[in-house]
């Protein structure tokens, strides 16, 4: 939908019509068009806004001089004109500086801020230069400018093989005003001051991101915007320059949603009204951020038939009477079996029987048929090898939404020994296994420990001495993940450990690597760059080792399963602790 606000600023409305509201603020000389290899990424969740600042596209020329002030009170009076109380607002270049002076002047209407190659202070040199560039368009109007510009927005090679494109974006520039453009090209020159190191500092979520090949918004800019916001994130494009959106459109919307999804201003809905796929997959994520074991809960039909599901959602609930709770999706083939059962059975997995669990999670009809089973108390089928088993009578079924709750109370239990089988955030974990490879690569003496760290599809690496990319790991001296995560907490990047990925031995050095795997947010610290993961640049890495796990580790992230490596860096095994088995509530 196309409008136009009482003071001249013409806009877009794209996406879902209630869903949260997401406002695109396009750079100097270009306009609204510009987002629309971004806006179907985000449509289907999100009303996504696009407008025309003053002086650009088809909106009105300023109403005063311009400033960073003036376009804030556009974009608050859009807003308004719209009934819009909140938006996360996405910001490229130039609307990235808006974006965070619109944060300082209307905290209230900002849930999150999302800044695409932004400037922060500039070097004198980069400043002094950004001002020639002004006072030439003042003389001669922005068609002294853009052939420079485009050379600085799009890669050699992306700008001689799409002509089309670039007469497209010169278009653009050459569109406005002459009489008013180098008046906003000095608010993006010199209106950095202004919002640099504000006070109050901004406190909402925020992500910073450009391409290392940006010479005017590089990761030096984003980095210092990210260390402004406490929990900012980072995303730094390999090869990509300052119109990475339009070069490459996947490069951006991909970190770009994600951030969204995490930050979106719905997160507290009317829950009388349904709720969205998005939304459900969203909870559904959030309730997996519990840890959890596993059960196979079992009973009988009428006839005696053994009946059975995998349930992580189980819980003791009274020692007192003894009682327990299990919940069962109501659109579960046995759930009639169990509402009508008078007793049922709780077998809490041991970490070696993830085929037993996936086995139950399934929807096959001959399951006990594949395993061993007996009868416990009251014939209820009882699996061996377990941690636990609980007989229940059937206490209370319990209404529950989209799933029902059996409260049972406890009739009959008994216990084995071993370590659990875990779940948490949709991958199995075995809890034993990890400090067992880890004591045993240890005893080896000369260790090095690292970390394979996460974000958005990203990986991150590090300069090594030799001049290639390594692993982020622990200093020789010092080798602990706990100092490797405090450094990296130090340069602004916060680090959150999940799960063990690799023991080995490097038969070239001799030394025994331990590898965990985590995600991150923050800063980018300096000496370190996030990589695509489908396109690692493994020639760089010199160590044939890491190089090995790195190959690995894309291809299992492909697959969306992971798992502990144990060998050397040509052969070993894999304790598969996360793979993606289906679960059943």
């Amino acid at each position: 939908m196309r409008g136009m606000g009482t003071d001249g600023t013409v806009y877009e409305i794209h996406g879902v019509e209630e869903g949260p509201v997401v406002v695109l603020i396009h750079g100097l000389g270009l306009n609204r068009e510009c987002w629309e290899w971004t806006v179907p990424a985000l449509a289907d969740r999100y009303r996504v806004v696009t407008y025309d600042l003053y002086g650009h596209g088809e909106s009105v020329n300023p109403p005063e001089t311009p400033s960073l002030s003036l376009f804030a009170r556009q974009l608050s009076s859009l807003l308004a004109s719209l009934v819009i109380e909140r938006a996360a607002i996405v910001g490229f270049s130039l609307g990235g500086m808006i974006a965070r002076r619109f944060a300082q002047d209307f905290p209230a209407h900002a849930s999150a801020l999302a800044i695409l190659h932004s400037p922060h202070r500039r070097s004198p040199d980069a400043q002094a230069a950004i001002l020639a560039r002004v006072e030439q368009a003042r003389n001669e109007g922005s068609a002294a400018t853009v052939e420079a510009a485009l050379e600085r927005w799009f890669t050699n090679d992306y700008r001689t093989e799409n002509p089309a494109m670039m007469g497209r974006v010169r278009d653009w520039v050459l569109a406005n005003d002459i009489t008013v453009y180098h008046r906003i090209y000095s608010v993006l020159a010199e209106g950095v001051e202004e919002i640099v190191q504000p006070d109050p500092p901004l406190a909402l979520p925020l992500l910073a991101l450009t391409g290392d090949e940006d010479y005017g918004n590089g990761p030096e800019m984003i980095n210092a915007i990210a260390a402004e916001v406490k929990g900012a994130e980072t995303i730094i494009l390999p090869g990509l320059r300052h119109m990475a959106l339009a070069e490459n459109p996947n490069a951006v919307n991909a970190p770009l949603r994600a951030f969204l999804d995490r930050h979106h201003p719905s997160s507290i809905r009317n829950t009388s009204e349904p709720m969205s796929d998005a939304d459900r997959r969203a909870l559904r994520d959030a309730f997996g951020c519990f840890a959890t074991g596993v059960t196979v809960v079992t009973t009988r039909q009428k006839d005696g038939t053994p009946r059975g599901f995998t349930a992580n959602s189980f819980t003791s609930v009274s020692l007192d009477p003894p009682m327990l709770l299990v919940c069962l999706a109501k659109t579960a083939h046995s759930c009639p079996v169990f509402t009508a059962a008078p007793h049922f059975a709780v077998n809490i997995l041991e970490q070696g029987q993830k085929e037993l669990s996936g086995l139950f999670a399934s929807r096959a009809a001959d399951k006990f048929e594949k395993v061993e089973w007996r009868s416990g108390m009251a014939e209820m089928p009882i699996f061996d090898d377990t941690l636990a088993h609980l007989v229940c009578s059937q206490e209370k079924v319990i209404d529950a939404g989209d799933h029902i709750i059996l409260l049972g109370r406890v009739v009959d239990h008994a216990t084995g020994h071993g370590q659990p089988l875990g779940y948490f955030r949709g991958t199995y974990f075995s809890a034993g296994t990890e400090q067992e490879l880890i004591d045993a690569a240890s005893q080896g003496g000369d260790i090095e420990i690292g970390a394979l760290i996460s974000a958005d599809g990203l990986l991150l690496l590090a300069n090594s001495d030799d001049g290639g990319l390594e692993v982020p790991k622990a200093p020789r001296e010092s080798p602990d993940i706990d100092v490797l995560t405090h450094q990296l907490k130090q340069a602004g990047m916060s680090v959150d450990l999940d799960f063990l990925y690799a023991v080995f031995r490097d038969t070239v050095t001799g030394r025994h690597g331990i590898f965990y795997h985590g995600s991150a947010t923050g800063a980018l610290p300096q000496g370190h760059q996030f990589y695509p993961l489908d396109d690692l640049p493994l020639s760089r890495v010199r160590n044939a080792a890491e190089r090995s796990m790195l190959t690995r580790y894309a291809a299992e992230h492909r697959e969306g399963g992971f798992g502990i490596y144990q060998g050397d860096e040509t052969r070993g095994t894999v304790n598969r602790i996360a793979s993606r088995e289906p679960s059943t509530y």
